[in-house]
C-alpha cells in the first residue's frame, strides 16, 4: 500500500499528477514565450537575407510606426514628469518651505523680543514693543498667507493652516494683555507664560545669552502649539517634495522601455533606408529622413531631464538644511551683521540658493516643449507608414502578374 502511494507522488512531494500538470503548463507558457518573442523580433529587427520585398515592407509597415509610438509615449511620459516634478517643486513645494521656515524663525523672535520688552515694566506699557517684534509677527503672517496660496498643500493641511493663522493672532492679543499689564508682575508674567504655551509645547524661557530660544517640536497628540503645527506641515511637505523628486518604478520603466525602443526605432530606420537602397535603388528616402529628425532631439531632451534630476535632489538637501538647521539665533546674526556675509544657514540664502539650483536644472531652450514629445512621435510614425505603405503600393503595382518587375 505504501509502495502504490509513493507512485502516485512526485519527488518533492506533491502528487504525480498535479506535478505533471504543472509541468506541462510550464513548457506551454514557454513555448508561448518563445513564438512571442519570435514575432517581436521578425518585427523589430528583421533579416533581409532571403526576405521578399513583399514581406519585408509590410513587416517595416508594422514594426516602425509602432516602434514611434511606444519611444515617444515613454519618452514624453518620462520628460514630462521630470519636467513636472521640477515645475512642482519650484514653483510650490520650495517657496511654501520657505515661508513655513521663514514663519516658525520669525514667531520665535518675536517672542524674545515681546519678552525682552516686557521685562522693562512700565517702560514697555508707554512706549509700546519694538519695531523688531512688529516686524516679525507682520513677516510671520505674510510667510503663513503665502503658504495658503502656493498650492502645495493638501485641503486638510489647509483647514490646519488656517487653524495656525488663528492661533497667531490670539497669540498676539496675549502679547497685547501682557503690555497692558506691564505694570503688573503678576499679571504681565501669566499672560505672557499663555503666549508662550500657545507658541510652544515645550517652551525655553528667554535668557541674556539665549535672548532667542529655539523651540523643540512635539509630535502626535502633544503636537498643538503654533509651532508644532508649523514643524508638522513642514515634516509633510519635505515628504512630498522627496516623493516627487524621486524616481518611482513608473519613470524608471518608462525610461528602460524609451531607451529600447528608440534604439530599435533608430536601427530599423537605418536598415530599412539601406533596404531600399539596395533593392529599390532609392538612395535617400526624404520622408523616412524626415521622420527620423524628432531622434536628433532626444540627447537633448535626455541631458534636460538629467539636470533636472540634479536639480530635484539638491533641492532636498536643501529643503532639510532649511528644515533642521535654521533659527532664530541664525536669523538674528544675518540681520545684525550683513556686512559679514551671507550665512549659510540663513533662511534667505537658502532661499537664493535652492532657486538658483533649479533654474540651473533645466535647458531654457526647451521650456514648454515636453507636451510636444508624444505628438512628434506620432508624426514621425504616420509620415513612417505613409512612406512605406506607398513603396509597398508602387511595388505590388509593378509586380503584379503580366506586369515587368
Amino acid at each position: 500500500m505504501a509502495r502504490q502511494e509513493n507512485r502516485r507522488l512526485a519527488p518533492d512531494g506533491r502528487p504525480r499528477v498535479l506535478a505533471q500538470d504543472t509541468l506541462r503548463l510550464a513548457r506551454a507558457g514557454a513555448a508561448v514565450t518563445a513564438e512571442v518573442a519570435r514575432r517581436v523580433r521578425r518585427y523589430a529587427w528583421p533579416s533581409t537575407a532571403g526576405r521578399p520585398n513583399r514581406g519585408y515592407l509590410r513587416d517595416r509597415l508594422v514594426a516602425l510606426p509602432l516602434l514611434a509610438v511606444v519611444a515617444f509615449g515613454a519618452l514624453g511620459w518620462a520628460y514630462a514628469g521630470a519636467r513636472g516634478d521640477s515645475a512642482y517643486l519650484r514653483d510650490r513645494a520650495a517657496p511654501a518651505l520657505v515661508d513655513l521656515a521663514d514663519a516658525r524663525a520669525s514667531l520665535l523672535i518675536a517672542q524674545g523680543e515681546a519678552e525682552r520688552n516686557l521685562d522693562e515694566g512700565r517702560a514697555a506699557e508707554l512706549s509700546g514693543l519694538s519695531d523688531r517684534y512688529r516686524t516679525r509677527i507682520a513677516r510671520a503672517t505674510q510667510s503663513l498667507n503665502q503658504v495658503t496660496r502656493s498650492g502645495a498643500l493638501t485641503v486638510a493641511e489647509e483647514q490646519e493652516l488656517r487653524v495656525v493663522s488663528a492661533l497667531v493672532v490670539d497669540y498676539t492679543s496675549r502679547i497685547g494683555r501682557a503690555q497692558g499689564h506691564a505694570g503688573d508682575p503678576v499679571l504681565r508674567d501669566a499672560e505672557l507664560s499663555y503666549a508662550r504655551s500657545m507658541l510652544c509645547s515645550q517652551a525655553t524661557v528667554a535668557t541674556r545669552g539665549n535672548p532667542y530660544p529655539e523651540c523643540p517640536a512635539a509630535t502626535g497628540s502633544a503636537a498643538t502649539s503654533i509651532v508644532d503645527r508649523v514643524t508638522g506641515l513642514e515634516g509633510r511637505l519635505r515628504e512630498r517634495l522627496a516623493d516627487r523628486a524621486a524616481w518611482g518604478a513608473g519613470g524608471i520603466t518608462a525610461v528602460v522601455v524609451a531607451a529600447l525602443a528608440l534604439g530599435l526605432l533608430a536601427a530599423g530606420l537605418w536598415r530599412t533606408v539601406a533596404f531600399l537602397r539596395r533593392r529599390f535603388g532609392i538612395r535617400l528616402s526624404i520622408p523616412l529622413a524626415a521622420a527620423a529628425l524628432p531622434l536628433l532631439t532626444v540627447p537633448f531632451l535626455t541631458a534636460d531631464a538629467l539636470l533636472a534630476l540634479h536639480a530635484q535632489h539638491e533641492t532636498v538637501l536643501g529643503a532639510n538644511v532649511l528644515a533642521e538647521r535654521t533659527s532664530p539665533t541664525i536669523e538674528m546674526i544675518a540681520e545684525e551683521r550683513p556686512f559679514s556675509g551671507p550665512n549659510p544657514r540663513a533662511v534667505e540664502t537658502l532661499r537664493a540658493r535652492i532657486d538658483e539650483d533649479l533654474a540651473d536644472g533645466r535647458l531654457a531652450a526647451l521650456d514648454g516643449i515636453a507636451p510636444f514629445v508624444f505628438p512628434a512621435g506620432l508624426l514621425a510614425a504616420a509620415v513612417i507608414a505613409g512612406t512605406l505603405h506607398g513603396y509597398r503600393r508602387e511595388y505590388l503595382v509593378v509586380t503584379r502578374p503580366g506586369a515587368v518587375a
